[in-house]
This record gives C-alpha cells, structure tokens and sequence, in this order.
C-alpha cells in the first residue's frame, strides 16, 4: 500500500511539474495579432481552454495528493490496529503464565 502511496505522489508531482509547465507556455492577449471583429473572440476562445486544461491538471494533482494521504492514512490505521492485537496478545500470554489450562499448550 505504501508503494501504491508513493506513486501516486509522484503522478501527483508530475501533473504539478505539467501545469508549471501550461503556464509558461500561456501567451499574452497580443501574440494573436489584431484581426478586426473576431480576434478578441480568438483569444478568449484560447485562453477560456488553456485555462480548463490548467485547472484540470490541478484538480486531477490535488485528487491525487487526497489519494496518497488516505492510503497513507489506511497505512498507519492498519499498523496501529496491528501493534494494538500484538500487545492485547502479549498481555494475554502474560496473565496467563504459569495458569495450567487443560489442552492448552
């Protein structure tokens, strides 16, 4: 579960590193030139799905940052849960020491 955990970190990482990477590709309302009537239509056409794409990269990274910490979250559940049956069983073995149980060894 951990190894599930750290790779989904690392998609997490690497949809971070692709939406720097949307942003300095962005470019400035002027890179389309002036074209009377539709031009500004252009730009906002470009800018309204540059920033769709932008924000879904950001969404899916931090869905995937939620992922890891609940598995991660399941991970230390787990263990503790774990730990806590070891030493209910320990204790158990302890107060029973030197009680002669028929059939017990």
């Amino acid at each position: 579960m951990e190894g599930f955990a750290a790779s989904t970190m690392s998609r997490q990482q690497e949809y971070g590193n692709l939406r720097s990477r949307m942003d300095g590709v962005h470019v400035p309302r002027d890179a389309f030139g002036y074209v009377p009537g539709i031009g500004g239509r252009i730009y906002e056409a470009y800018d309204e799905f540059v920033t769709g794409c932008a924000d879904s990269i950001s969404s899916a990274s931090e869905a995937l940052a939620e992922i890891a910490a609940t598995v991660r979250g399941v991970v230390v559940a787990y263990t503790t849960s774990d730990q806590a049956a070891r030493d209910s069983h320990t204790a158990v073995e302890q107060g029973l020491s030197g009680v002669d149980i028929r059939g017990v060894r």
